[in-house]
């Protein structure tokens, strides 16, 4: 679960930095797109000096794999 105020934060940070979501529900976020690894990068520092961490599912990572597998 996470607060109004840290909700507000992140979704402010996302759009900060040109990040675009569908949905922010309990915490997790869906992203429209797959990030870079720069994109990661920015918004995992810039959480931290918030002491938020960034987290992605496994589901997202195995995704990554076979699309690089396919796409090759």
């Amino acid at each position: 679960m996470v607060c109004d105020g840290t909700r507000s934060f992140v979704i402010e940070e996302l759009e900060g930095l040109g990040i675009t979501y569908s949905t922010f529900k309990s915490g997790v976020i869906d992203l429209v797109e797959d990030l870079s690894r720069a994109d990661r990068k920015r918004l995992d520092l810039s959480m931290q000096q918030y002491g938020l961490e960034l987290k992605f599912s496994e589901s997202d990572i195995i995704s990554r794999i076979r699309h690089a597998f396919l796409n090759r």
